[in-house]
C-alpha cells in the first residue's frame, strides 16, 4: 500500500489532526526560518562591525607601541655618548681601562635614557644591547633570569645583522627558541664609515599579545601580527611565531572589508589592517560559528518550545477533530442503517445551526423516502391485485364470446343478416371494452368503428327515433390515433342520458375537425340535457358523485385520461342545457404515433 492510498484510507478525523499539525509545523518552520535568517544576518553584521572596531582598537594600541619603541631608539641616539661616537673617533679599541670606560658611558647614558622612558616603563622594551662588534657590546635588562642567554641571544641578532645589507632600522620577528621581537638600528661614524654602532631593542611577544588580547574572548579566534611575506611576529598561537601564515589569510592583504575565508573545516571572519609604516600587518579572525553560537543556543530553545506546541496542538487538534467529526460519524453510522431499510432511524439533534439544520434535513429525507417507498409499494400492491383480478375477469367473458359468435353463426346459416350483424356488433364492443388497456392508442378511423358498431346496435333499439350524422372535415384526420374508447362513451352517454329521456325523435351528431396542431371532437345531441354547475372533470370527489338520470364517469376518466397522457391544456369540455341538449368537446393534439400500445 503506498503513501496515496493509505492517506485515502485514514479516517477523516484523523486527516484532520494531520493537516492541523502539518499547518502548525508549516509555519512554525517558515517563522523559524526567517527568524535565523534575520537573525543570522543581524549577528553577522553586528560581529563584522565590532571585529572591524575592536582591530582598529587594537591596531591603534600595536602602532602607538611601535612609535614609543621607535622614538626611545631616536632618543637614545640624541645623548652625549652616541653623539659623540658619531661625530668623534670614539672607539673601543684600546686597553682594557679605556673600553671599560667608554662601555660604562654609553651605559649610564643608556640607563639615563631608559630610566623616564615609557616604552620601558611600559615593558614595551624589555632589554637594550649597543654592538661595536661581537666581542664588543654593552647592555642593560628588564629582569636576569637568565643573562648568558640573553647574551647570546643578542649576540646572534648582531650577527644576523652584521653579515646582512640591512641599513637603517629593521625588526626581526620571535622564534620557538627565542620569543622576543629584536627592534634593530644601525648607526655609522661619520668619520669612518666602516665603523658602526649597532643598537638592538628586545621587546617581549607577550607585550604585543596583551594589546589584542580582547579580541580572543570568542573560542577559536585567530591574531597575526606578519611582515610582507607573511612571517609572523606575534600569534594568538603561539606555537606559530616564526613561520608562515596561510596562503589564504596572507592573500587578504589588499582587502579593506571583513572577508570569509575557509582555513581547514572551519569557516573564519577575517579583518586586514596595516601597522602604519612598520611593514606589519595586523590580521584578525574569529570562527563564523562562534559569533552564530547564541543563535544556536536560541533555536535550540525554539525548537524545544516548537516541540511542545506542536505536541500540545496535536492533543487540541484531535480533541477538536473527535468534537467536530462526531457529526460524521454520527451521518455515517445512520446512513449505514438507512441503506439496509431501517427508515425510522434519526440523526441526534445538535447545538449548531448548520449542524442542526442538516440533521433536521436528513430526517425530513428519511421520512419523506419511507412515505415514498410506502406509497410505491402500496401502488405495486394495487396493480399486481387489479392486474390479477383483470385476468381473472378474462376468464369468464371468453364463454360469453364463444357463445355470441355461435348464435352469429347459426343466424348467419338462417340468413338472418340483421341478428348476424347486431350480434357481430356487440361482440367487437364487449371486446373493445373488456380487452381494452387504459394506455392504449387506435387509429381514430378504428374509434368511428366502435361508434358505428354502438349506433349500428342503438338504432336497431330505437328505430326512427334515433338519427346520427357523423362529419370528418380531412380524411386524413383518421390516420392520426387517441387513446382507445375516448369518444365511444361519450357517443354512449348522449344515447342513454340524453335521447332515452326525450319524448320523440332525437339526433347526435359527432364532428371532427383539426386546428393546426390540435384535433377537436364535438358531440352534440338535441336530448333532455343536464345541469353542470356540480359537475368538475378536475375533482376526483366528483367521481363518486352521482345525479338522478345521468353518471359523470364516462366524462370524467376521458377527461382525466387525456390529461395524464397529454398533458393540461387538453381534456374535454362540457356545454348543456335543460331540455335543449348538451355538447361536449374533446380536445387532443395531432398525435403521429405509429404503435397501437404506448
Amino acid at each position: 500500500m503506498n503513501i496515496i492510498q493509505y492517506i485515502r484510507k485514514t479516517p477523516l478525523r484523523y486527516k484532520i489532526t494531520l493537516a492541523v499539525v502539518l499547518l502548525l509545523l508549516l509555519s512554525m518552520s517558515l517563522i523559524g526560518f526567517y527568524f535565523y535568517w534575520n537573525m543570522a544576518s543581524v549577528l553577522t553584521k553586528n560581529a563584522n562591525d565590532n571585529l572591524v572596531n575592536l582591530i582598529q582598537q587594537a591596531n591603534g594600541n600595536i602602532e602607538n607601541s611601535f612609535k614609543i619603541i621607535d622614538t626611545t631608539s631616536l632618543h637614545f641616539l640624541s645623548n652625549k655618548s652616541m653623539r659623540s661616537w658619531t661625530l668623534d673617533d670614539t672607539s673601543f679599541d684600546g686597553d682594557f681601562y679605556s673600553i671599560f670606560i667608554n662601555k660604562r658611558h654609553i651605559e649610564e647614558d643608556l640607563k639615563y635614557s631608559l630610566m623616564f622612558n615609557n616604552a620601558w616603563d611600559m615593558n614595551l622594551i624589555s632589554t637594550a644591547y649597543v654592538f661595536l662588534n661581537e666581542d664588543t657590546y654593552c647592555s642593560i635588562f628588564k629582569s636576569t633570569p637568565n643573562i648568558q642567554l640573553i647574551n647570546d641571544n643578542h649576540i646572534n641578532i648582531f650577527k644576523r645583522i652584521s653579515g646582512s645589507k640591512i641599513r637603517g632600522k629593521t625588526m626581526i620577528p620571535p622564534s620557538l627558541n627565542d620569543k622576543t621581537i629584536y627592534f634593530t638600528r644601525i648607526v655609522t661614524n661619520i668619520s669612518n664609515p666602516k665603523q658602526r654602532l649597532v643598537m638592538i631593542f628586545g621587546t617581549e611577544e607577550e607585550e604585543f599579545y596583551k594589546k589584542y588580547s580582547e579580541l580572543l574572548s570568542f573560542e577559536g579566534s585567530m591574531v597575526y601580527i606578519t611582515d610582507e611575506k607573511g612571517i609572523i611576529y606575534s600569534s594568538s598561537q603561539r606555537d606559530n611565531l616564526g613561520n608562515n601564515v596561510p596562503s589564504s589569510i596572507l592573500n587578504l592583504r589588499n582587502d579593506t572589508g571583513v572577508s570569509e575565508v575557509d582555513i581547514g573545516n572551519v569557516t573564519y571572519l577575517i579583518a586586514h589592517r596595516k601597522i602604519s609604516d612598520t611593514g606589519l600587518d595586523f590580521i584578525a579572525g574569529i570562527p563564523k560559528e562562534q559569533v552564530l553560537a547564541k543563535l544556536s543556543d536560541s533555536m535550540k530553545n525554539y525548537i524545544v518550545i516548537t516541540a511542545i506546541i506542536v505536541f500540545i496542538s496535536v492533543f487540541s487538534g484531535i480533541i477538536i477533530s473527535l468534537r467536530f467529526t462526531r457529526f460524521v460519524r454520527d451521518m455515517l453510522s445512520v446512513i449505514n442503517r438507512v441503506k439496509v431499510g431501517d427508515y425510522d432511524v434519526k440523526m441526534p439533534y445538535y447545538k449548531d445551526n448548520e449542524l442542526k439544520l442538516v440533521s433536521n434535513t436528513f430526517n425530513n429525507m428519511t421520512y419523506e423516502i419511507k412515505y415514498l417507498i410506502n406509497q410505491v409499494y402500496e401502488k405495486q400492491l394495487l396493480i399486481k391485485e387489479t392486474e390479477f383480478k383483470f385476468l381473472q375477469s378474462q376468464m369468464n367473458p371468453h364463454f360469453l364470446f364463444n357463445t355470441l359468435i355461435t348464435i352469429g353463426y347459426k343466424a348467419k346459416l338462417s340468413k338472418d343478416e340483421t341478428v348476424y350483424k347486431m350480434v357481430t356488433s356487440l361482440t367487437e364492443l364487449l371486446q373493445a371494452g373488456i380487452y381494452s388497456n387504459s394506455q392504449a392508442k387506435i387509429p381514430i378511423r378504428q374509434e368511428l368503428e366502435f361508434i358505428d358498431f354502438y349506433l349500428y346496435l342503438q338504432k336497431m333499439r330505437f328505430g326512427d327515433k334515433l338519427e346520427y350524422k357523423i362529419y370528418v372535415s380531412d380524411e386524413s384526420i383518421l390516420n392520426f390515433v387517441l387513446p382507445k374508447l375516448s369518444i365511444e362513451p361519450l357517443i354512449e352517454n348522449a344515447v342513454v342520458h340524453g335521447l332515452e329521456e326525450k319524448v320523440g325523435k332525437g339526433t347526435i351528431e359527432l364532428n371532427i375537425r383539426r386546428e393546426n396542431e390540435s384535433i377537436f371532437f364535438v358531440v352534440t345531441d338535441d336530448g333532455a340535457g343536464f345541469k353542470t354547475d356540480k359537475i368538475n372533470l378536475d375533482d376526483n370527489d366528483t367521481i363518486n358523485m352521482r345525479k338522478k338520470g345521468h353518471n359523470s364517469i364516462g366524462l370524467m376518466n376521458t377527461h382525466k385520461r387525456i390529461k395524464l397522457m397529454y398533458g393540461d391544456p387538453y381534456g374535454v369540455q362540457i356545454e348543456s342545457r335543460t331540455n335543449i341538449g348538451a355538447k361536449v368537446t374533446v380536445h387532443i393534439p395531432v398525435d403521429r404515433s405509429e404503435t397501437d400500445n404506448v
